[in-house]
């Protein structure tokens, strides 16, 4: 049984089209993927892609339209305040997501204070040392600590009532190239004591170093999902392949012209991905083929 299970989740948002119009927008569609005990699934993306809903539906701060999510096998509605102990989040921008009035340690304490635990000091001590801050960060606010050192408290935060699963929304989006590294190394801490993480990212790059399956998601469609080294490395998709293709160089020498969706000429085929594809077919607009393909799902009909 995985520790997190998505069956066929969609998520609609009501757009309103004037003073009485409204029109549905889907987030998601008919989204299934799981997450395993210990194991880091990275779900890449372009902005707005679903990544995001996706993850605030793992963490409850939104309900899926249609479709379940279940936690150990248990529909994750059912549980109730001990599920923040179990699931928990690290946001992109710690500097919003850490309260400026409060310590490290109040910060820390908060979630064990609202959970009744007794032995508060030393847990959160531990938070922080598994976060890798020392205890002479235990008095300093917020506006004291650099960007890496905020993040590393919103991890400890996060970590500190013992969770089976993180959620990290582009957790090293508002870092430094030089600080990205040691928070991704938090991560594969993590998994080494069995935690497992769903990390929301646009970074490929990152994806490479950390994780182990990698789920990509287009319009709120998933397009392929499977090993990392396999989606990375030999992509079946070809929005897969778009995103590999126009990786930011690592040096300007290796720059290249890349190619972008003209919105306007954007259709409202069934396949997100018909306008830039380069084996679209005439049936993608009306439908669309899910199939398994070396051990991975690919959602495209030339599968």
């Amino acid at each position: 049984m995985s520790l997190l299970t998505i069956k066929e989740v969609s998520k609609v948002f009501k757009l309103h089209k004037g003073v009485f119009k409204t029109e549905n927008f889907f987030g998601l569609r008919r989204v299934s993927l799981h997450i395993e005990e210990g194991e880091i699934l990275a779900l890449v993306g372009e902005s707005g892609s679903g990544k995001t809903t996706l993850g605030k539906l793992a963490l409850r701060l939104e309900k899926p339209t249609e479709g379940q999510i279940l936690f150990d096998g248990q529909e994750i509605s059912k549980f109730g305040k001990e599920y923040t102990r179990y699931v928990s989040a690290v946001f992109q921008d710690p500097a919003s997501s850490l309260n400026p009035r409060l310590s490290v340690r109040e910060i820390l304490e908060e979630p064990l204070i609202a959970h009744g635990y007794k032995d508060r000091g030393s847990a959160v001590l531990q938070a922080l040392s598994e976060a890798g801050l020392g205890e002479e960060y235990l008095n300093k606010k917020p506006v004291q600590l650099s960007g890496g050192q905020k993040q590393r408290v919103a991890i400890a935060r996060a970590i500190v009532l013992g969770p089976k699963l993180v959620v990290a929304d582009e957790p090293t989006a508002s870092l430094d190239a030089s600080l990205r590294k040691g928070i991704l190394d938090l991560f594969k801490k993590l998994k080494a004591k069995g935690i497992a993480v769903m990390l929301i990212t646009h970074d490929v790059r990152s994806v490479e170093y950390v994780a182990d399956s990698v789920a990509v998601l287009y319009r709120g469609r998933l397009l392929e999902w499977g090993p990392k080294e396999q989606v990375l490395k030999s992509p079946l998709h070809p929005y897969t392949q778009y995103l590999i293709q126009n990786l930011p160089a690592e040096h300007p020498s290796k720059r290249k012209v890349s190619q972008t969706l003209d919105v306007q000429d954007y259709t409202e085929a069934i396949c997100p991905f018909y306008t830039l594809c380069e084996h679209k077919m005439e049936k993608c607009r009306v439908e669309l083929k899910e199939a398994f393909k070396d051990g991975r799902f690919v959602c495209c009909n030339i599968y």
